[in-house]
Formats: C-alpha cells, sequence, structure tokens
C-alpha cells in the first residue's frame, strides 16, 4: 500500500512540475498542445526581399502554407549553415512568387504587433533586423 502511494504521488508530482517548468522530456509534458499565451502584444519574425528596382517585398504574408508552417525557423536563419540557408532562402522565394534573380539583399526583422483595443486594429514596429545577406553568396553581409 505504501508503494502504492509513493508511485501515485511521485508521479503525480513529476507531472505537476513538468508542467509549471515548462518542460517537455519523454514521458512528461509541459501540456502546451495547439495553444499559446494570447495578449495584445505579438512578436514575430518576417523575412524581407530588397529587389532590384529597389523595393522590398515580404516573403510569407497572407496564407502561403510553406511560410505559414516554417516561419518558426526563421529565427534560426541567423544561424544557420551556407548550405542550409541557401535552401531555405531560395524555397521560401519560389513559394512567394519571387524571381531570387531578381532579389538583391535579404533580412529577417523581429516585428512587435500590438492591437489598439479601442478600434481593435494592429499597429506594427520593427524592434531589429536578426539577419541580412544575400542569396547569391547566402553568406551574412
Amino acid at each position: 500500500m505504501r508503494l502504492a502511494r509513493r508511485v501515485t504521488y511521485g508521479t503525480l508530482s513529476m507531472l505537476l512540475a513538468a508542467g509549471v517548468a515548462q518542460v517537455d522530456f519523454w514521458p512528461l509534458s509541459a501540456y502546451k498542445l495547439f495553444s499559446g499565451v494570447r495578449t495584445d502584444t505579438v512578436t514575430s519574425t518576417r523575412l524581407v526581399a530588397t529587389l532590384d528596382d529597389g523595393s522590398e517585398a515580404t516573403v510569407g504574408r497572407g496564407s502561403d502554407p510553406v511560410l505559414g508552417h516554417t516561419q518558426s525557423f526563421l529565427p534560426a536563419l541567423a544561424h544557420a549553415d551556407t548550405a542550409a540557408r541557401h535552401v531555405m532562402l531560395t524555397t521560401w522565394l519560389a513559394e512567394a512568387g519571387l524571381d531570387p534573380a531578381e532579389v538583391r539583399e535579404l533580412r529577417t526583422e523581429r516585428v512587435r504587433r500590438v492591437v489598439d483595443p479601442a478600434t481593435l486594429t494592429w499597429s506594427e514596429t520593427v524592434e531589429d533586423v536578426a539577419w541580412e545577406g544575400d542569396l547569391a553568396a547566402g553568406a551574412e553581409l
């Protein structure tokens, strides 16, 4: 009987501790599932391409399925090796309908979006540029 209580209390304690500490270590889970904390402020990373004519295009804005599912990899772009970075960038540009030959420069920006509680409209400010580079070399500038 004592052993059963120890196992039960120990298991419940470990599950509770994993949830409180936000640890995902199999078989324990932080119970994040499919949602996150939602507030009036969102910080994200976006990919911006500067074209040969000087105009800028935000890559993956809208309902693009590839960037929608791979947007979480944008912060890792700065630390990726040259070959991996080139594959990521060319894939994203192709999905966005941009010709890589017309892209002069690429950068990732950390963007902070805040919703106005009265009008329910979002305002966007660029916090900083996380990575800058060109597609031809796939290297940082």
